[in-house]
């Protein structure tokens, strides 16, 4: 079965225990398997693997820098690579790396789970579970804005290179200028979209009533228990394994 055609609130569990298993462990082995479990369940879920890659491209270079910094700057273990007398890289700092580089891809790879799908029925899960309305649209809201607001950013980049100005050979202080710039109309679409979503909210009576209703409700079914069931027992299996490795 696809993720897409799963229950919600399962995509948000699954999402939310993978998360919280990569945080709490300190073992590489439980996160590299963390790892690749969560991009197997990407692939069983119907996510092909071009898509995945393509949305977390733009927090590899992130990712990558953070690696590289935590070599450099954690100096505690032994040395592991010096160049002459000069200790570039530890063991301990290597380790550490490794260990927050496995975190934040494993984190990142779950957050694709919760894309699959629609926005309006993670507003109805969140509410089914008891978070008050408010909070849950606050949060589709904005998981809606941020895409808007990139959008936004490419086009007054465009708009930018469009009138000669050449990015990537201008000097770093000429850029950082254009880049305040740029924050000017970028922030003033953000705060024009707000207003427009605040007056629809107000025509359509939005937090009129202490509770609201749906036209629909969310219902769990066999097939949404049954991959509930196997992900929980195959995640309890991963983590007594790597309890039995150490």
């Amino acid at each position: 079965m696809r993720l897409d055609r799963l229950d919600p609130r399962v995509k948000i569990f699954m999402m939310l225990a993978i998360s919280t298993a990569s945080v709490a462990t300190r073992d590489p082995v439980l996160m590299l398997m963390l790892l690749v479990f969560t991009f197997l369940l990407l692939l069983a879920g119907g996510v092909p693997v071009s898509r995945a890659l393509w949305r977390v491209r733009g927090a590899m270079g992130l990712i990558l820098s953070i690696f590289i910094l935590q070599c450099i700057f954690d100096r505690s273990g032994g040395p592991l690579i010096r160049i002459g007398d000069f200790t570039l890289v530890t063991r301990g700092g290597f380790n550490a790396a490794l260990y927050v580089m496995l975190r934040l891809l494993t984190v990142l790879l779950s957050a694709l789970i919760i894309l699959t799908g629609r926005r309006r029925d993670y507003l109805l899960a969140l509410s089914q579970l008891g978070l008050p309305y408010e909070l849950s649209f606050m949060v589709m809201a904005g998981l809606h804005f941020l895409p808007l607001l990139r959008d936004e950013a490419q086009d007054v980049m465009c708009a930018v290179q469009m009138r000669g100005t050449k990015m990537k050979k201008a000097p770093l202080k000429q850029r950082a200028q254009v880049y305040l710039k740029m924050a000017v109309p970028i922030v003033a679409g953000a705060i024009r979209r707000s207003e427009q979503m605040s007056v629809a909210m107000e025509a359509r009576a939005f937090r009129a009533l202490p509770k609201r209703t749906s036209m629909r409700r969310l219902v769990m079914k066999k097939s949404d228990w049954a991959w509930l069931i196997v992900f929980t027992v195959l995640l309890a299996l991963m983590i007594a394994a790597s309890k039995l490795w150490i």
